[in-house]
């Protein structure tokens, strides 16, 4: 067994074990799930749980004596691949924020080779431009969104270099033409169904070197995920898209503005699916889709119309929003605890998912290293996936 493999194997048996703590939701309970946990849990207040939301090496080590899984989980890591020399920045690169600009540094540091470079999901081409000033290598971009395929394509030009755009949908079938073998093909924080596309497109056409950064394993087109390799499907989790959003559910870049938002967004939903519940006559949650944050701006009335029209419950001509969050708030705080609990299983579960995505393409045929490539201060996304073949 490689090491890959014999990681993955490891995750698998803990996870398989574990998943009565992580593959819970909150929103869905009505009390604590753990009884061994509730007196450790209802001690803390709202101040010790973001502290330890905030320093998950302390959370870690607070549940130890009762989560001894979990932390064995946690010891398991991949390797740190090569960063950035210097994070000088070209005139070109006015405009890219500094945290955007360290990941693209850092992922092409570890680029290497001579064949022609297709950028996957690439909007302006930031990544493909730096590699085709370094390398002189020819670099095709391809981008769904026109505004950034032509400012990308300005950008080359004003440069002079051999870097082109196509515009067009990564979903589509006709872009599996793209990838050939004579290539390299790459992705950096390519979302869900995306990089998974990526991935199948690179291994049917062999093409010979790969490099992808994942990012939102949830963007999937079903409701359950699928593994990718044999490995994966002979010890399948069962996730759903509630389980992939786990790893997500770490803002390493946030401040005070995303802390807030998200106390803001969980008392709403909270307050909604008690309106909900009262509404339909059904003591039962219903979960809401992701939703732009700019409803958060506003106040819960307009929010909980907003929702009862987007699971198609007739809304009330008044809605007393003090009356819904105040009902809310005791759930709050139970919630939080939970996903205290359900967060000791974060960077675990994402592990699984990168092995999944790497046991795959060793059952293609390619040599694979995955580790991570950037500091956790620049993307909690961090881990980058390389695959090569004669």
């Amino acid at each position: 067994m490689n090491d890959l493999a014999d990681l993955f194997h490891q995750l698998s048996t803990l996870l398989h074990r574990t998943r009565g703590d992580w593959q819970r939701y909150p929103f869905a309970c009505d009390s604590l799930p753990w009884p061994e946990l509730a007196p450790l849990l209802e001690a803390m207040d709202e101040v010790r749980l973001d502290a330890l939301e905030a320093d998950p090496a302390a959370a870690l080590a607070g549940f130890a004596e009762w989560r001894p899984d979990a932390v064995a989980l946690n010891r398991l890591h991949v390797a740190e691949l090569e960063r950035a020399a210097d994070y000088a920045t070209p005139r070109w690169s006015n405009g890219i924020p500094g945290r955007k600009w360290a990941q693209i540094k850092d992922f092409a540091a570890n680029i290497t080779g001579s064949d022609p470079i297709l950028e996957w999901c690439a909007g302006k081409g930031h990544l493909g431009r730096l590699l085709a000033q370094q390398s002189a290598r020819p670099v095709t971009s391809l981008e769904w969104n026109p505004d950034l395929c032509r400012q990308g394509e300005q950008l080359a030009d004003r440069l002079g270099l051999d870097h082109r755009f196509i515009c067009a949908d990564a979903l589509a079938p006709e872009t599996a033409a793209l990838f050939n073998p004579e290539q390299q093909a790459l992705a950096l924080h390519a979302c869900g169904e995306l990089h998974l596309r990526f991935l199948r497109h690179a291994a049917a056409a062999g093409t010979r070197a790969l490099a992808l950064s994942p990012c939102c394993y949830h963007l999937i087109e079903g409701e359950r995920y699928r593994p990718l390799s044999a490995a994966g499907r002979a010890r399948d989790l069962g996730l759903d898209r509630q389980d992939l959003r786990l790893p997500l559910q770490q803002q390493v870049t946030g401040g005070e503005r995303i802390r807030r938002l998200r106390r803001i967004e969980l008392s709403w939903r909270l307050a909604f699916d008690e309106l909900q519940r009262a509404l339909r006559g059904q003591d039962r949650y219903l979960p809401l889709p992701s939703f732009p944050k700019q409803l958060l701006s506003g106040d819960f009335a307009d929010f909980a119309r907003w929702a009862c029209g987007q699971k198609g419950i007739p809304a009330p001509a008044t809605i007393d929003g003090e009356q819904w969050l105040a009902r809310a708030e005791p759930r709050r705080l139970m919630v939080q605890r939970i996903e205290l609990v359900r967060h000791l299983y974060r960077h675990p579960l994402e592990l699984w998912l990168l092995l999944d995505r790497a046991l795959f393409l060793e059952e293609q045929g390619y040599r694979v290293r995955l580790g991570t490539f950037t500091e956790p201060a620049n993307s909690p996304r961090r881990y980058l996936i390389q695959a090569s073949r004669d």
